[in-house]
């Protein structure tokens, strides 16, 4: 038998290299189709170019957060050292103290009959009210106690004035172990001032500087001319820390707008 069919043309033989091409031909111009459609869907190429670089906005977040907390922490230290040289809180005082100054802050009429030692073992006499914030100082300081018995003890308003401040300035101890003692003093000769004449210089200048002293030993509405600003670390380090907070508070705010978006994008 011949191998040529009736048309005389020979017989292709099956599966050969055209007809192999041709579906391969077909595959190449169906690839670009597929990537075509995937280019045209808005947000696909940014989505995968963000999948490509996972953690990227997780390591921001990471490094901001330790910034802030490490050098907040730095600020935090140094600013509790000065407060805690500078800016004390006052301390609670004895119940006793508020009722001494009541009783101190009425003028002196009468000599005194209670009999006190002071600090240089002179006795002295009281009035009922003076004696009454010596034996309430006598609770809980004993020096103090017998020093505000000698400035209670004077009669002239300019030299009571002087040792009334004398009291608080300079016979309690600046350390804060005697913060309590020197909250009571300033009470006490505060208020001891307020019975002599208000028009004497003296006592004018005494109760300025009273204020003045215990303004720069305590934190209080009074400012302080001699108080030191605070060390330059609490600003180098707060702020950056304050910016690096700010910062993640941008980019949570930013994260919730996002998620907002595509919460509303998904209800339409």
């Amino acid at each position: 038998m011949s191998s040529r069919e009736p048309s005389g043309e020979p017989a292709s033989a099956p599966g050969t290299g055209e007809e192999r091409a041709a579906p391969d031909a077909r595959e190449e111009h169906a690839a670009p189709d597929a990537s075509e459609q995937r280019a045209a869907r808005p947000g696909v190429g940014a989505s995968e170019q963000r999948a490509a670089r996972p953690g990227v906005g997780a390591r921001w977040i990471a490094a901001l957060l330790a910034l802030a907390l490490s050098l907040g922490a730095v600020a935090g230290v140094a600013y509790q050292r000065y407060a805690a040289a500078h800016l004390r809180e006052l301390p609670k005082v004895p119940r006793c103290v508020r009722g001494a100054r009541v009783a101190l802050r009425r003028p002196v009429a009468v000599s005194g009959t209670e009999p006190r030692q002071t600090a240089s073992g002179e006795t002295v006499y009281l009035t009922a009210g003076e004696d009454r914030a010596v034996a309430c100082a006598l609770q809980f300081d004993d020096a103090l106690a017998r020093h505000l018995a000698g400035a209670l003890a004077e009669q002239a308003p300019a030299q009571r004035a002087a040792r009334l401040l004398e009291l608080a300035r300079d016979r309690v101890p600046p350390d804060p172990a005697h913060d309590r003692s020197a909250a009571a003093a300033y009470m006490m000769a505060s208020a001891a001032l307020r019975g002599l004449p208000e028009d004497a210089p003296e006592v004018r200048a005494a109760a300025d500087a009273l204020e003045q002293h215990h303004a720069c030993r305590f934190a209080t509405r009074r400012v302080c001319p001699t108080r030191p600003s605070p060390p330059a670390l609490v600003w180098l380090a707060g702020v950056p820390a304050a910016l690096s907070l700010l910062g993640l508070l941008g980019i949570g705010l930013a994260a919730s707008a996002a998620r907002y978006r595509r919460w509303t994008a998904r209800g339409r």
